[in-house]
């Protein structure tokens, strides 16, 4: 056994019951029946539950001061960050919030999906080759998928993390230097180099990069939960645990 499978093989607990939503979720490439809990529970009470609070707190605060017409998964992105910054007084978070809402422009379809995803343990709904069924439709690939979601929020709360960097006004510190997608190339020269790259978009698949070299777990369900288990075991053992 490898030293990557030893790694993720204690993270792996006994065959659990699929709920039916997730049994959807699988095909002839998810060949691992087991179901990972430490990183998909971790990501939703740690980052997706505290998004979907902040959400309806927020919300809850548009309504007491009469903007209800303009609450969060109604607006636009661009109309939340006017209100930022004219109601910065009575909406002193709104802005922190503003970067995890920038996973999709259907902000409807978004916070619906990530207060379902937040739900339940272990992120039970979680397709991670699909999305969650909308207004009695199923969903479709022009809506962000539920990896797409998850990685989102977790480089955004990563970026919300780390110290402003000089070089990333944008404030997404760790998203710039630490996580790519296709068709983007990484940066394989620097020997300390080490990002989460999505190669495939649909559908999703996530690999580690280490300078040249390249860790791909295997595709299916658990993908991305085992690509962001090892990135974070390198930093952990090459960068004592401190990213910047």
């Amino acid at each position: 056994m490898s030293l990557r499978d030893k790694q993720l093989k204690k993270y792996q607990y006994q065959v659990a019951c699929r709920t039916p939503q997730s049994a959807k979720s699988t095909s002839k490439d998810d060949p691992d029946d087991s179901v990972t809990y430490g990183p998909d529970e971790w990501l939703r009470s740690t980052i997706l539950l505290r998004v979907a609070t902040e959400i309806e707190t927020i919300n809850k605060q548009l309504i007491r001061i009469g903007c209800e017409d303009m609450e969060i998964g109604v607006v636009s992105i661009s109309t939340l960050k006017q209100l930022a910054v004219s109601k910065s007084l009575q909406l002193p978070s709104l802005n922190l919030l503003i970067p995890f809402l920038e996973a999709s422009t259907n902000q409807e379809y978004l916070v619906h999906r990530v207060k379902e995803l937040a739900r339940g343990g272990c992120m039970s709904s979680f397709k991670w080759n699909g999305g969650g069924s909308f207004k009695g439709k199923d969903w479709e690939e022009h809506l962000p998928s539920d990896a797409y979601i998850v990685m989102h929020l977790l480089c955004s709360y990563l970026d919300s993390r780390l110290p402003p960097h000089p070089k990333f006004p944008d404030g997404r510190t760790f998203t710039a230097q630490h996580f790519m997608k296709t068709p983007d190339k990484p940066n394989a020269s620097k020997k300390d180099y080490c990002c989460l790259y999505q190669s495939s978009t649909n559908p999703p698949h996530y690999k580690v990069l280490i300078a040249d070299d390249v860790m791909n777990p295997r595709k299916g369900r658990n993908n991305m939960f085992h690509a962001i288990l090892l990135f974070f075991y390198r930093v952990q053992l090459k960068e004592h645990g401190m990213l910047g």
